[in-house]
């Protein structure tokens, strides 16, 4: 299966956290990037997700930016 990415997130607590919200609506999700040193990554912490879930990933997505 395909991944594509969804966004890139500022720091390792922002893809976590949007992380679980795909969690809880089944869409398996998988962070890029995430260094586990103690210094916040470089360019962020992408967030990919696979290509028939893009969609609905979007969409979470949005209503959590919104919240």
């Amino acid at each position: 299966m395909n991944t594509k990415r969804l966004t890139t997130c500022n720091n390792p607590l922002e893809a976590h956290m949007l992380q679980g919200r795909l969690e809880v609506e089944g869409i398996p999700s998988i962070l890029g990037g995430e260094i586990m040193s103690g210094y916040p990554p470089m360019n962020g912490v992408n967030v990919f997700v696979y290509e028939q879930d893009w969609e609905r990933a979007r969409d979470v997505l949005l209503n959590v930016s919104t919240e």
